[in-house]
C-alpha cells in the first residue's frame, strides 16, 4: 500500500500514525510512504488568499491518487476543500487530537495572551485566528506568516513577531508538547526556549476539522480497512464541521470557526463567522443524539448546516417605538435602531427615531394605519423574513407595544417558522400614556383597581364580535378602547344597552403624548358626539371610568411658548440633538430629520500639523469640525499635549461646548456666530507669524480664508469632514411638511439639501435660519425665510421660533 502526503514533517508523523493504526489490523501489509510537495508549501511568500485557498494542500495528492501512483492520501481534516473530486470520498478519520489553539512566544512579558499591550505584533496566515484574536487584543498588530511548523518557530525566534498561533494537536504531535500538557508553560525547539498558551475554546474556537487527521481514498477502495481504522464519534463532528463549511460556501482560510461536542446524549456545534469579513457573529445549535448510527450522522450533518444559516441569516428586532413622544421609546429599542441595516416602520412610529439609524440603513414604509395600509400583514411578514434570510438586522418599528393590537405575535410567528433569529422589545403603550398625559390615571384608589384594554377594531373577516359587552359593562375598573374612534357610537351605545351607567365620565384622547395631543371628556352617553363636534381624528383611544374625573385636578402638563407645535429640525444629529431638546423643554414637539450625514475626510496628519515648527492657531467653524478633529488625533495616537503651544478659537456657542467635552477650552469665540466675525477677531488676536489651520467642512464657504488672506495672514485650510444630501428621506419629509409648524435651518448646506429635496414642493410651514450666512444661501436659492435667529446660536433658533410662531 503506498499512502501519499505533504513533504512536511507534521504531514509525515500524521501519516505514519495512519499507517501505524493499519498495520496494527493488518500486519501483513506493506506500507510505502511517498511525500509531495503542493501549491500551498511552494508559494509560502503568498497569502493562501492570493492565491486560492481551496485543495492548495490537497490537489497533487488527489491527482496520484486518481491516475493510481498512491493507494491513500493522509491529510489534516482542516486542509480539506469541501469538495472532493468526482470518485474519490474520505474514507476514514482517526480519533481527533487537541483541536485547540496555541499562543506561542519568544518572551516571558508575552507569554499570556489577554496581558500583550498595544501594537504587540502577531504572526498568522488564518483570518480566522486574527479575528478572534482581535476580540481579545483590539489593538495588536497582525502580519502574515506562512510556512510549517518549525519555520514559523523559526521566524518567532528571530523576533519576526512577538508572537504565533499554531494548532495544539500539531505541537503534540511533534512532540513539543505532551499531551498531559498543562494549560501554559514552556518548551524546548530549535535551540530556543518557547512560552505558549493553550487558548480555551470557549475563548477560541477552531478551524472546521482542526486536530482530526482524514484519509482520502478512491471509492469504494480499501474499505475494509477504512472501517478498521475509523472512528465513528470523531466522524460525527467531522460531518457537521464539514456541512457548515460547505453550507457558507468557504475554504479552509475562511473567516469561520467552529467547534463540536459530542456525548452519550447530545451534540453541540458552536460556530463563528464573519460574512464581512470583519465581525464574527457566534450561534450554537443542540441536538439530542438518537443512538442509531446513521441517524446520528444526518443529524450532525443538520446541525452544521442549521448553524450556518443562523449565522448567515440576519435578526430581527420587533421594537415598541411607544404612543408618540419619541422620549418614551427605551434605550434598549434606540440601541437596536442604531445596529439595524434594514427598518420596517409604521405610520404611528414617530420619524424623529429614523433619525437614530445609521446613514446606510434601509428604510421600508409598511404605511400601517387607520384605512390605508401600504402593506399586506402576509407581505410584512414576508419581508422581515426575506431581509433577514439575506443577513441583515432589522428593525421593525411599531408603534406602541408590538403585542399589545399591534400584531407583533403573528410576525414572532412567522419568524419562528421560518428559523429566523429575533427579539422582541416592549414598547410603552398608549393604552396608558396618552391617559397619563392628559391627567388620566387609569387606575386611582377608590376609583378604579383595575384596568382593560380591549380592540376597538377587530379583524372584519371575524362574522360577529368576540367581545362580550355583558361582562365589560360590568366591569368597576377603567376601559381602555385602543383604535375604536371609527365606532366610538357603537362601542358607547352597546355599553349602555348592557347596563353601564349613562353618566359614566369618559374621555376620548387623540394623538397621545404629541404636540397635536387632544382630549375631550363627556358621558358615555355623549362622548361619540362631542368627539365629532371637536373633529378629533384618529388615532385616539377612548376611556370610560371615574378615573375621568381627576383629569382637571391631575392635568400635569404646563403649557409652554412651543406647546402644541410641531417643528421641522433639519441639522445634523450632533446639532440636531440638544436644539430638539430645547424646543422640547418649551413644550414643542421636536421632529428630527437630519437631511444631511457628514462623513470624516481623509485630512493629512494632524501630528505633522501639531509638530511643524512655529506657532499656530487651530480654528473650528462647526462641532462636526471639533469631533472629527479629535477623533483623527485618536487615530493617529496622538497625545493631547501636543496641542500645548497652539491657541485654539472657536465659532458659537455650541462649538465651544463641544470642544470643551473633549478637554479642551477655546482662547477666542467672536461675539457673533458667523464668518464676518470670526475673521474680524482672528484680525485683532493674531500675530502675522503664526499659523491659522482651519479644520472644518470640505464645502465651506470662502468668505473665512478670504479676509483672512486678505489681511496677509498664513492660512492652512483643512477639510475635515464633508456633507452629503440624505436622499433616502426625501420621500418622508415631503410627508412630514404637510403636519408641521416650522422647519429649522442651521446651516447652508441644510438648506440646500431641503431645497433639492423638496423641488416643487409648496411649503406653507414656517422657516427659521440661525444666522445671516444660512438666510442667504436660502435666499439664493429661492427659499422665503420667515425669521432669522438675533443670536446664531441654538439658543436664538429657539427665541426666533418662539416669537414667530407666537404671532
Amino acid at each position: 500500500m503506498k499512502i501519499g502526503t505533504r513533504k512536511s514533517r507534521l504531514a509525515m508523523v500524521q501519516t505514519e500514525m495512519a499507517a501505524e493504526a493499519i498495520k496494527k489490523v493488518f500486519p501483513s501489509i506493506e506500507i510505502e510512504i511517498a511525500g509531495f510537495e503542493t501549491k500551498g508549501d511552494l508559494h509560502l511568500d503568498k497569502s493562501l488568499s492570493a492565491f486560492g485557498s481551496k485543495g492548495a494542500f490537497t490537489k497533487e495528492l488527489e491527482g496520484a491518487m486518481m491516475d493510481g501512483r498512491i493507494d491513500l492520501a493522509v491529510h489534516s481534516a482542516k486542509d480539506l476543500p469541501v469538495e472532493l473530486p468526482e470518485g474519490l470520498t474520505v474514507g476514514a478519520v482517526l480519533k481527533r487530537g487537541d483541536s485547540r489553539d496555541v499562543w506561542v512566544s519568544l518572551r516571558r512579558e508575552f507569554s499570556i495572551i489577554e496581558e500583550c499591550k498595544e501594537k504587540t505584533v502577531v504572526g498568522t496566515g488564518s483570518l480566522r485566528r486574527a479575528l478572534q484574536i482581535q476580540q481579545i487584543c483590539p489593538s495588536v498588530d497582525i502580519r502574515d506568516i506562512r510556512g510549517n511548523v518549525p519555520t514559523r518557530l523559526k521566524k518567532l525566534s528571530e523576533e519576526l513577531f512577538d508572537g504565533i498561533i499554531l494548532a495544539a494537536a500539531g505541537l503534540k504531535r511533534l512532540g513539543y508538547l505532551s499531551d498531559a500538557c498543562d494549560e501554559t508553560g514552556c518548551f524546548e525547539a530549535e535551540g530556543q526556549t518557547f512560552f505558549y498558551e493553550i487558548l480555551p475554546k470557549e475563548q477560541f474556537f477552531p478551524a472546521a476539522g482542526q486536530g482530526i487527521i482524514a484519509v482520502e481514498t478512491r471509492q469504494h477502495d480499501c474499505e475494509d480497512c477504512m472501517q478498521a481504522i475509523h472512528d465513528e464519534q470523531t466522524w460525527q463532528m467531522f460531518l457537521a464541521e464539514r456541512a457548515f463549511l460547505k453550507a457558507i460556501g468557504g475554504g479552509c482560510n475562511e473567516a469561520a470557526a467552529v467547534d463540536t461536542a459530542v456525548d452519550e446524549e447530545k451534540m453541540t456545534v458552536r460556530a463563528r463567522y464573519a460574512a464581512d469579513g470583519a465581525h464574527m457573529k457566534e450561534i450554537s445549535v443542540s441536538g439530542t443524539r438518537y443512538g442509531d448510527r446513521m441517524k446520528d450522522r444526518q443529524m450532525a450533518v443538520d446541525l452544521g448546516c442549521r448553524a450556518a444559516q443562523k449565522l448567515q441569516s440576519g435578526k430581527v428586532y420587533l421594537i415598541g417605538a411607544g404612543p408618540g413622544d419619541t422620549g418614551l421609546i427605551t434605550m434598549k429599542g434606540i440601541e437596536a435602531l442604531k445596529e439595524a441595516d434594514v427598518v420596517v416602520y409604521d405610520h404611528l412610529a414617530s420619524s424623529s427615531l429614523l433619525n437614530e439609524t445609521k446613514d446606510v440603513a434601509e428604510w421600508i414604509d409598511a404605511g400601517k394605519f387607520a384605512g390605508n395600509h401600504r402593506m399586506k400583514q402576509s407581505e410584512i411578514e414576508q419581508l422581515l423574513i426575506e431581509k433577514a434570510m439575506a443577513g441583515h438586522v432589522v428593525a421593525r418599528l411599531k408603534g406602541g407595544d408590538p403585542f399589545i393590537f399591534g400584531r407583533g405575535g403573528e410576525e414572532a410567528l412567522a419568524l419562528t417558522a421560518a428559523g429566523i433569529d429575533y427579539e422582541v422589545i416592549p414598547g410603552v403603550s398608549s393604552a396608558y400614556s396618552a391617559p397619563a398625559y392628559a391627567g388620566i390615571p387609569i387606575t386611582h384608589r377608590g376609583k378604579a383597581s383595575s384596568f382593560h384594554v380591549i380592540t376597538g377594531h377587530e379583524d372584519p373577516a371575524k362574522g360577529e364580535s368576540s367581545l362580550d359587552y355583558d361582562i365589560l359593562a360590568r366591569e368597576e375598573g377603567t376601559l381602555v378602547f385602543l383604535m375604536g374612534l371609527s365606532r366610538l357610537r357603537q362601542i358607547s351605545d352597546q355599553l349602555i344597552e348592557k347596563g353601564k351607567d349613562a353618566r359614566t365620565p369618559a374621555a376620548v384622547i387623540a394623538s397621545g403624548t404629541t404636540a397635536r395631543q387632544r382630549c375631550v371628556t363627556a358621558d358615555l352617553s355623549r362622548i361619540a358626539e362631542t368627539a365629532e363636534e371637536a373633529s378629533i381624528q384618529p388615532p385616539a383611544i377612548l376611556v370610560v371610568g371615574d378615573v375621568v374625573n381627576l383629569k382637571e385636578a391631575v392635568d400635569w402638563q404646563q403649557p409652554g411658548p412651543l406647546s402644541g407645535r410641531k417643528i421641522l429640525v433639519t441639522a445634523t444629529e450632533i446639532i440636531a440633538r440638544p436644539l430638539a431638546e430645547y424646543i422640547r423643554r418649551l413644550g414643542g414637539e421636536p421632529v428630527v430629520m437630519s437631511l444631511i450625514g457628514v462623513k470624516g475626510q481623509e485630512m493629512s496628519s494632524i501630528k505633522a500639523v501639531l509638530t511643524s515648527p512655529g506657532k499656530r492657531w487651530l480654528v473650528f467653524t462647526s462641532r462636526n469640525g471639533v469631533r472629527f478633529f479629535f477623533e483623527q488625533m485618536k487615530k493617529e495616537q496622538v497625545d493631547i499635549r501636543r496641542l500645548g503651544d497652539s491657541r485654539i478659537a472657536v465659532m458659537g456657542a455650541g462649538t465651544r461646548k463641544e470642544l470643551e467635552n473633549w478637554g479642551c477650552y477655546a482662547d477666542l469665540v467672536p461675539e457673533q456666530s458667523c464668518s464676518e466675525s470670526l475673521a474680524k477677531a482672528l484680525c485683532e488676536n493674531v500675530q502675522y507669524d503664526e499659523e491659522i489651520c482651519l479644520f472644518r467642512a470640505e464645502e465651506a464657504s470662502d468668505v473665512l480664508t478670504k479676509r483672512l488672506r486678505e489681511k496677509q495672514y498664513r492660512v492652512v485650510d483643512i477639510p475635515t469632514y464633508r456633507t452629503e444630501i440624505m436622499w433616502k428621506k426625501r420621500e418622508l419629509l415631503r410627508e412630514m411638511l404637510e403636519d408641521v409648524d416650522a422647519v429649522t435651518f442651521c446651516s447652508a448646506s441644510a438648506v440646500s439639501a431641503f431645497v433639492q429635496m423638496t423641488e416643487e414642493h409648496d411649503l406653507v410651514a414656517k422657516t427659521i435660519c440661525i444666522g445671516p450666512v444660512t438666510a442667504q444661501a436660502a435666499k439664493k436659492a429661492g427659499l422665503h425665510i420667515d425669521k432669522v435667529a438675533e443670536q446664531y446660536d441654538l439658543e436664538g433658533v429657539t427665541e426666533a421660533l418662539c416669537d414667530i410662531l407666537s404671532q
